[in-house]
């Protein structure tokens, strides 16, 4: 039984609980509120708590105050998505209970979560219940109402115990979730960092199947591997490379047949011969070909398969990584600065074109860290901020309040689509709270519809519809559903048109979607109503493959 924790064991406490979060990530990054795999929830919270933990797990502090202090102030700084904000405050709150105190008991550690629990609303502006922080609230509340407690074990256990009773219930207080038939993701999250540290209370480790732990820092951590499923294209097939030990003397032994061989089996073909052994490098969609056909020969010595579709999408992450922030070093002479969050490397460059002094692309909600960088590199005293997403909003709020060398405004911008379109039109000579002010008007005046092909059958508010099919999406209102994609986007436009005429149609279509077809599809919206401008953009973006806003 464990009546007290100090820093060593509460770092203990804190890596068990992520842990088990990666161990789950895939499965709160699945328990999407809309009808289209676009959760982020589970990478969101793993990338904050993996930030927090990294500061204390090297130079572990035995002082419980200098633990916590440490873990929540690298977390606050490397939050990311609305789940990562929201987690991070939680332990700032907890941070602060403990402060000045060696060790926490019970009574402690319940006046801590809650702490945490008020400084989890706190972040948010507007909070809804139903979500995280609701799970977070009534697991808080029954242990203070439990107290007195014997142990630490007796503390997590009836947190563990209402928080798995609110996450139940919060479909009941969103409707949304209702609607999706799911649980809160975020609030699942809660129950599975808590369930993990109860595994470390009785002495239970973590396995993680994904990968090896000495893989963390390497590929696991620069790709998402839970972005590659039976859905995912693949495009580029593998690299077998190995090293053979020739079965027959060297003299009978054709290298030049050898390579003809093989060229018959894939392509990109490296060979040499080293005495009596062949070295390998050769690409195939079928590497079991040429395992066999090798071992007509000998036998490997070594031999590595890679899977180049992943190989591929780790290398463009690296160079996103490395060109992370485009910027001049020159200020524009501006009154204000702008910032504007891409997630390719194609809309960071027109953002940047169109006037943003710095433009962010990142595929993932970017850090407030990110945020705080980038508005480190406009050298400005007042600057706007385009976030272009829901889930990175929350985070550039909280780097505007970290941040304490500007005045940050940030705007509500859901989409790179009322971006650009607020860009475009923008008078960077005026003042920041007319421009502010103008591209608010822009983003209010702009309806956006998304158009998604399902990747499986989906029931969503009443509607199912059948796997590959496509969809549009506005908001969170489904309008029409059909088999090919042409037929879908003209249906919508007229009912949106209908609703609605607008003079300026624009599409914006991603990396799947070739420029001939996206043009071909704005002949076709522009003969639904000759009087309206449309226009293409190509994102290479790969949250969607087309979009079309209605100015």
């Amino acid at each position: 039984m464990l009546k007290k924790i100090d820093g060593k064991i509460y770092i203990d406490l804190l890596n068990h609980g992520i842990r088990n979060i990666e161990k789950h990530r895939s499965i709160l990054n699945d328990l999407n509120v809309f009808p289209v795999p676009d959760g982020d929830t589970g990478t969101n919270m793993l990338m904050t708590l993996r930030q927090g933990y990294e500061a204390v797990a090297k130079n572990i502090p035995i002082l419980l105050p200098d633990a916590a202090q440490r873990f929540s102030s690298s977390a606050v700084f490397g939050a990311r998505g609305n789940s990562g904000v929201i987690v991070s405050q939680f332990f700032k709150g907890i941070s602060e209970a403990f402060d000045n105190e060696a060790e926490a008991d019970p009574f402690l550690f319940a006046a801590a979560l809650n702490n945490g629990c008020k400084r989890a609303y706190a972040a948010v502006a507007d909070p809804v219940e139903g979500t995280m922080l609701t799970v977070i609230k009534d697991a808080s509340a029954a242990v203070t109402r439990a107290l007195p407690l014997q142990s630490i074990e007796e503390l997590v256990n009836i947190f563990l115990g209402a928080a798995r009773i609110s996450l139940e219930n919060t479909p009941e207080l969103l409707p949304v979730l209702k609607k999706a038939n799911v649980v809160d993701s975020g609030g699942s999250g809660i129950v599975y960092f808590f369930e993990g540290v109860e595994k470390y209370l009785r002495g239970e480790e973590i396995e993680i199947e994904e990968k090896r732990e000495s893989d963390r820092d390497s590929l696991a951590m620069t790709v998402d591997l839970s972005r590659f499923n039976k859905d995912t294209a693949f495009d580029y097939g593998y690299c077998v490379e190995g090293l053979i030990q020739l079965g027959c003397a060297v003299e009978a032994f054709s290298h030049a047949k050898f390579k003809k061989g093989l060229s018959e089996l894939g392509n990109s073909i490296v060979s040499s011969l080293e005495g009596d052994k062949v070295k390998i490098h050769i690409h195939s969609k079928c590497p079991g070909n040429i395992i066999n056909y090798c071992q007509t020969f000998g036998e490997f010595l070594t031999v590595k398969i890679e899977n180049m579709t992943v190989q591929n999408a780790v290398q463009e992450q690296q160079e996103r990584e490395q060109n992370k922030f485009l910027y001049s070093d020159e200020p524009s002479g501006a009154s204000f600065a702008v910032i504007a969050v891409a997630g390719s490397p194609t809309m960071q460059r027109k953002f940047f074109e169109l006037g943003a002094d710095v433009a962010i692309t990142s595929e993932i909600a970017p850090s407030s860290q990110d945020f705080m960088d980038a508005f480190q590199y406009t050298h400005a005293k007042k600057i706007l901020v385009f976030p272009n997403s829901s889930n990175s909003i929350m985070t550039a709020m909280q780097a505007s309040k970290l941040y304490e060398d500007a005045a940050v405004t940030v705007l509500n911008s859901y989409s790179i689509a009322e971006c650009y379109a607020a860009l475009s039109v923008m008078d960077f000579d005026a003042d920041i709270e007319d421009a502010a002010a103008q591209a608010n008007a822009v983003i209010s005046n702009i309806r956006q519809v998304v158009f998604y092909r399902a990747p499986h059958e989906i029931k969503y508010g009443g509607k199912t519809i059948a796997k590959n099919d496509y969809f549009s999406l506005q908001g969170k209102k489904i309008l029409v559903v059909g088999k090919k994609l042409e037929a879908v986007v003209l249906r919508t436009v007229e009912y949106m048109q209908k609703k609605q005429e607008t003079a300026v149609i624009t599409v914006f279509y991603g990396r799947r979607i070739p420029a001939e077809y996206a043009e071909d599809l704005a002949e076709l919206i522009g003969g639904v109503d000759r009087d309206v401008e449309v226009a293409t953009v190509s994102t290479m973006d790969r949250s969607y493959e087309l979009a079309i806003i209605f100015e």
